[in-house]
């Protein structure tokens, strides 16, 4: 394996920071960051839609593998030269439906997350997050 790519979220602020933070760190495999939404990825990888890369991280090898969510995350740990230890050790079993767990909730809680992360002033973030933890509790309770 040569490189992985990496399609992200370029309308997601965490999915950008994300995205930067891989970027900064020494890597054994060389990650390329590619905008799903961006013209390079239809033309890279035709029919990517269908894969929907919108919902979920998405890691495609130049080998041709396909990995969403978790499996894209610990790629993408593995791939870095500081963290492969860790992505090994989420890949576990034992571990592994934590880290679908993690992954899924933030997928789906990005926008809010980038919202309350990177565009309020922290009373007001404090608030959001009271709000959205007040109308989620009793989902979150019965994740487990």
């Amino acid at each position: 394996m040569k490189c992985l790519y990496v399609l992200f979220d370029a309308d997601c602020e965490l999915c950008v920071r994300c995205r930067n933070w891989l970027a900064q760190q020494p890597a054994f495999v060389p990650l390329v960051f590619i905008a799903f939404q961006s013209d390079e990825a239809q033309r890279r990888f035709p029919g990517i839609d269908a894969l929907k890369p919108g919902e979920q991280l998405l890691v495609i090898s130049d080998e041709g593998a396909v990995y969403r969510g978790a499996h894209a995350w610990i790629m993408c740990l593995w791939a870095l030269e500081n963290y492969r230890e860790h992505a090994q050790r989420l890949a576990h079993p034992a571990l592994l439906p934590l880290a679908k767990l993690v992954c899924e909730l933030l997928s789906r809680n990005r926008f809010f997350l980038s919202d309350v992360l990177f565009r309020q002033e922290p009373h007001n973030a404090a608030r959001k997050v009271a709000a959205h933890y007040g109308l989620h509790k009793a989902t979150w309770a019965n994740a487990g």
